[in-house]
């Protein structure tokens, strides 16, 4: 696996995170009762939490290494990781 196909996977991976938040979010404050969501975040729950803590770490880990091969990709990356650490903080601790 060469190192664009490791960085295009870190991105798609904080991509679903992100999205998986917003969505949780979104069906959250609009007060949206779907079972079948309902059943499926209970078992994504912990694998975005696990993903959204490792993602920016093993950027971090190849930043170091001088692993990056576009830093376009790994600044969009990581941003986006950011911003759903933010929403998840944003969760727990406004909305409870």
């Amino acid at each position: 696996m060469t190192k664009l196909q490791i960085e295009y996977i870190r991105l798609s991976f904080s991509l679903f995170v992100f999205i998986f938040i917003i969505t949780l979010l979104f069906f959250h404050i609009n007060q949206v009762q779907l079972q079948w969501f309902t059943a499926l975040t209970k078992v994504m729950t912990i694998p975005a939490l696990l993903l959204s803590i490792a993602i920016p770490l093993w950027m971090i880990v190849d930043l170091f290494r001088k692993k990056v091969a576009d830093k376009s990709i790994f600044n969009l990356t990581f941003f986006i990781s950011v911003i759903s650490i933010l929403l998840l903080l944003f969760a727990i601790y406004i909305l409870k």
